[in-house]
């Protein structure tokens, strides 16, 4: 289950109200009119089982919250209600560990900025590896491997391209490319 904290344009809030409470995995709905300052408006509340969390993430956005509004998602550690708890029962058993992907897209582009250290990072890794072909050492390799923090950059050239967001392919390509030149630089630079 997820918390979602909304504020909505004052003409939106009345569909928006009444679509919210005609879905079943939408639970502890709160409407606070016109309180919401920066950007204005009201603010809204409430509580989605994961199985319905796209579905209401979509329609928030279609509805130009994200535009005019804002959208605030929070995890539920713990919820103390029988109505939750109903509304989790119902849901089918797959749908709860689906992945929510306005998470999943926010973590995927925060991890798509790279420090320095991400860099030196990667060299050390291809330091360590490179003594581990020269010494034959397969613990070295592994090591390379685990130091290594290049799996967040592939799967942002893997967002980019399931998103087509040509922004976030090229700069994550232009990252892993810079990253493995500076990890292994003769067959980057002397063309084999």
């Amino acid at each position: 289950m997820i918390h979602i904290r909304a504020v909505s344009p004052t003409d939106v809030t009345p569909r928006l109200v009444e679509s919210l409470g005609a879905n079943d995995g939408v639970v502890n709905l709160v409407v606070l009119e016109g309180v919401a300052r920066n950007p204005d408006g009201d603010s809204l509340q409430f509580d989605v089982i994961a199985a319905e969390a796209n579905r209401v993430l979509d329609e928030l956005r279609d509805l130009g919250l994200a535009r005019r509004g804002s959208i605030v998602i929070e995890d539920v550690a713990a919820s103390i209600s029988e109505l939750a708890a109903r509304a989790e029962r119902h849901e089918p058993p797959k749908a709860s560990s689906s992945p929510i992907w306005e998470e999943a897209e926010a973590r995927i582009q925060a991890r798509g900025v790279y420090p320095a250290s991400w860099f030196v990072l990667m060299i050390i890794a291809g330091l360590i590896g490179a003594v581990g072909i020269l010494t034959n050492s397969q613990i070295l390799i592994v090591g390379a491997m685990v130091v290594g923090p290049e799996y967040g950059a592939m799967i942002n050239v893997a967002f980019g391209v399931d998103t087509a967001d040509s922004h976030v392919f090229a700069s994550a390509c232009a990252r892993c490319s810079s990253a493995f030149c500076s990890r292994s630089p003769r067959p980057c630079c002397s063309g084999w």
